[in-house]
Order: C-alpha cells, then structure tokens, then sequence
C-alpha cells in the first residue's frame, strides 16, 4: 500500500480550526510576553521617556520576536502534517461508511503507519468482512 498520501490540508473545517486555535494561542503568548516585557522595562526605569523604553524593549527582546515570527509559519505547516494523521483516516472511513450505506461492500483498507484511529479501521475491516461473509454485525 502506498504510504503516501499527496495533499495535506484535506479537511479545511477540522484543520483549519485547529491552525486558528494555534495561531491564537501562539499570539497570545507572544503579546502576553511583549507587554510583560514592557511592563517589567517601565517599572525599572520609571523615570525614562516612553519611546527609550520601546527602544530598550526592542534591543533586548528583537531576536526574540525575529525568532517567533520566523518560527510561526514551520509551526503552522507542522501543525497541518500532524493533524493529517487522524483527519486523513477520517475522511477515509467516512469514504468506506458511504460505499456501504449505498449497498457495496468496500474491500478490506489499512491506515498509514502513523495515522490514528487504527482500531476503529480494524473494527470497520471487521464489520465489512462480516458483510461480505452475509452475516448481520449481530451474528457471531
């Protein structure tokens, strides 16, 4: 079976919502730090006018939001990789749910070796083997 699967971003509701939670909490995180940051800057040098504090808090936290913003997209493409391994299986059992629901009997499928859900797979290669053989889920 070929252990390749050629598009990533194949379920853009689940995928998507999950890359929109990420981003959200990555921004979080990220403002959360500056103003932190900021407030700390202020607090140790009250006296200094306000744009030598954001001179200050850029030289010394610069690398820092570099750093993030250059990380942010290899994050987000991992993501995606990553949530292909239980969106991908999903959007094949519901393939295979549908071949039965219109009266064929899919032939027996297996998951990538790093995709989730592998029990379910092999409870629905379980439950179609028993269609094929003519007996109900029920019979044993």
């Amino acid at each position: 079976m070929n252990q390749r699967r050629g598009a990533r971003y194949v379920d853009p509701s689940v995928q998507g919502g999950i890359v929109l939670r990420m981003l959200f909490y990555w921004t979080t995180f990220f403002v959360v730090g500056l103003v932190i940051s900021f407030a700390v800057q202020v607090l140790c040098n009250p006296l200094e006018p306000m744009n030598q504090h954001l001179a200050s808090v850029w030289q010394n936290q610069g690398p820092f939001i570099l750093a993030a913003f250059c990380l942010l997209p290899i994050y987000t493409y991992d993501l995606i990789r990553f949530s292909h391994r239980f969106v991908g299986p999903i959007i094949r059992f519901r393939r295979v749910v549908n071949e039965a629901a219109d009266g064929e009997v899919p032939p027996p499928f297996n998951l990538r070796d790093k995709d989730y859900w592998k029990e379910f797979a092999s409870d629905l290669n379980r439950l179609f083997d028993r269609m094929r053989g003519g007996r109900s889920p029920q019979e044993s």
